[in-house]
């Protein structure tokens, strides 16, 4: 079985799951006060430094560790959005634990207003501008899109929100863009930029939320007071060694002919969603007048799992990001192509087999 889902997951490394066991022997709660206890607290300390000087965040700054990418980024906003009277900005491409949190602030009377995206996915970036003001308290944007691959230039976006408005707080969901792009957290200047262990060959369970001020953050989850009171809940550390030995090992790889061999052999009637501006291993298309969770079910009976978009969204019914851009009897047919450790032959042979499975679900309907 040929795996092209990575943007949903990935397979933890050989080494991250050995660090994980290893680690495991160190069973004792890093806030307990005895030695074999205040040891492991301290290893957890020098992880969190590794962080900060591997994606070189600002002094004084930090990294939590969260139980899930929903929990740090639904903890941003729970931190962030408090007054009625200030305004909110999100884009219209966000992962649905920031869309769909955004929309039930919206539902309790906060101003809550989001921004059109490009064809690609990416923002609007004229159209973002133009949202914020002096009342703009939240704008958050995605890095890397988790539908289509559309690369937001967050440097760039944030110098300009804050010329604008200088006191305004910048997110970005950098769940996808670890691994594939090169994470200068202070060249960014982010105030707040998540992170996912289970999208870099790490475990699941682990999620890493850069907070650049702590002293303005206000904790999601109370209780016992770990993670310096920003976030209460005993501290998972096998799981977070394992997530440090995942971006140890972090490489950048070119895939644009892995891209290109998929493409080049793919024919029929279809749109790229995923065209300039993209990350080279995610991929969206859209193929008109068929059903893609029925594409995907005929390539794994061949031996190939694809999705057909983020996996939070499957139970939707549509991809809520990819109908934006595409016209309306394409909307059905979206598929998403994630991949990492596969041969250029596996492309090829993948782009011949979506063909010819989608010839052959055509053939059906028209009986």
């Amino acid at each position: 079985m040929l795996y092209f889902d990575n943007a949903s997951t990935t397979k933890i490394s050989k080494e991250a799951l050995e660090t994980y066991v290893s680690s495991s022997e160190y069973y004792f709660n890093p806030s307990a006060l005895y030695q074999s206890a205040t040891s492991v607290k301290q290893r957890l300390e020098q992880v969190r430094t590794f962080f900060i000087n591997k994606f070189k965040g600002k002094n004084k700054s930090t990294f939590i560790f969260t139980g899930s990418a929903t929990e740090a980024n639904n903890a941003v906003l729970h931190s962030c959005i408090t007054r009625m009277d200030k305004k909110y900005i999100f884009s219209a491409g966000e992962h649905s634990s920031i869309y769909e949190t955004a929309k039930k602030y919206k539902e309790q009377g906060y101003d809550i207003e989001f921004t059109k995206l490009n064809q690609n996915g990416s923002v609007d970036i004229d159209a973002l501008i133009d949202m914020v003001d002096d009342r703009t308290a939240l704008v958050s944007i995605i890095h890397v899109s988790n539908e289509t691959g559309a690369v937001n230039d967050i440097a760039e976006i944030v110098k300009m929100i804050k010329a604008k408005n200088p006191r305004v707080i910048v997110h970005s969901d950098g769940v996808q863009a670890v691994g594939k792009l090169d994470i200068n957290l202070k060249n960014i200047n982010v105030d707040y930029y998540t992170m996912s262990a289970h999208k870099i060959n790490g475990p699941k369970g682990i999620w890493a939320l850069y907070i650049a001020n702590p002293n303005k953050f206000k904790p999601f989850l109370l209780g016992g007071g770990q993670e310096m009171n920003l976030r209460s809940s005993t501290e998972n550390f096998p799981a977070i060694m394992a997530y440090k030995t995942a971006v140890e090992r972090l490489e950048f790889k070119d895939y644009s002919k892995h891209k290109l061999a998929i493409l080049d052999n793919l024919s029929g009637d279809y749109t790229l969603v995923s065209n300039e501006g993209c990350v080279d291993n995610i991929i969206s298309i859209c193929f008109k007048g068929v059903r893609g969770e029925t594409i995907e079910h005929m390539l794994e009976s061949k031996g190939y799992i694809i999705g057909t978009g983020s996996a939070c969204n499957s139970k939707a019914g549509h991809n809520r990001v990819v109908s934006q851009l595409v016209d309306r009897e394409y909307i059905e047919g979206a598929v998403r192509i994630s991949f990492a450790d596969v041969s250029i032959e596996d492309c090829v042979r993948l782009g011949h087999e979506l063909t010819q499975v989608v010839k052959e679900y055509r053939t059906r309907i028209k009986r």
